[in-house]
């Protein structure tokens, strides 16, 4: 579908089909976000009361998860990125406060009274992901780095999402909604249910220390089954873009 968007209403009414269209539209890539999506927000059948912390935490990783859902399918890259964000932030620092609940690790109360949160605390908590689960930390970091690299500011290979001139017309349009690529949504879905799926297996370790988290019944069965879906369609993407590779390659004049 072509989103109309002349109008603050239309716009909101198009916001709206793009979301209830996108399983027809981008298949198993959505349904697999929209799975995992699920079970994050579901995962847990109780949290231990000295873990309020992680549980705050979580709410923001839930949030933002959905938001990135949503801004992938109505076609907003740049704000699914920017929400990812958050979701590999918090989800850093929720797992970060299941071994370490202490409010004391998150904030420090000024001298006048108001709360901050230091940039030295923020990398603490960095360091013990670090040295204590290199393998849940690592991803992240690296996804997030990606992220700072490129939507996270301004800049002009972004713009062109949201820019075109129109030759009929004679004028430039600036589109509300990007100019549709069915393979950069593809390619946000994926990694919403990649990043969902790497912070439950890094909640799921760290807890097992400590045995906070009461998780549902079958949970790490539903999520491996889900881990299995989004290999597939990874290795199925990685295919696809070599292929465009290849041809371009084998196009290029000598």
């Amino acid at each position: 579908m072509i989103p109309k968007q002349s109008t603050i209403d239309e716009i909101i009414t198009s916001e709206s089909e793009l979301f209830y269209v996108a399983e027809k539209k981008y298949g198993d890539y959505f349904v697999n976000s929209f799975k995992f999506n699920g079970l994050l927000q579901n995962f847990t059948v109780s949290v231990d009361a000295s873990r309020h912390v992680f549980a705050a935490f979580l709410s923001q990783v839930r949030k933002h998860l959905t938001l990135a859902l949503f801004s992938a399918v109505r076609l907003h890259h740049t704000q699914a990125m920017m929400n990812l964000r958050q979701v590999l932030e918090a989800g850093a620092f929720a797992a970060y406060a299941i071994a370490n609940p202490d409010k004391e690790n998150f904030v420090e109360k000024r001298e006048d009274g108001y709360l901050d949160a230091p940039q030295g605390l923020i990398v603490q908590r960095y360091k013990w992901l670090e040295e204590n689960y290199p393998e849940g930390q690592k991803p992240m970091k690296q996804f997030k780095d990606i992220i700072n690299q490129t939507t996270a500011h301004s800049n002009l290979i972004y713009a062109y999402n949201n820019f075109y001139f129109n030759e009929e017309t004679g004028k430039f349009e600036t589109p509300f909604f990007d100019i549709g690529n069915e393979r950069l949504v593809k390619t946000d879905l994926w990694q919403i249910g990649n990043v969902a799926m790497g912070l439950m297996d890094l909640f799921y370790g760290v807890d097992k220390k400590i045995g906070s988290i009461k998780f549902v019944d079958n949970f790490i069965p539903h999520l491996k089954n889900l881990e299995v879906e989004n290999k597939r369609l990874g290795k199925e993407m990685k295919t696809i873009l070599d292929e465009r590779i290849k041809k371009h390659t084998i196009n290029k004049p000598k």
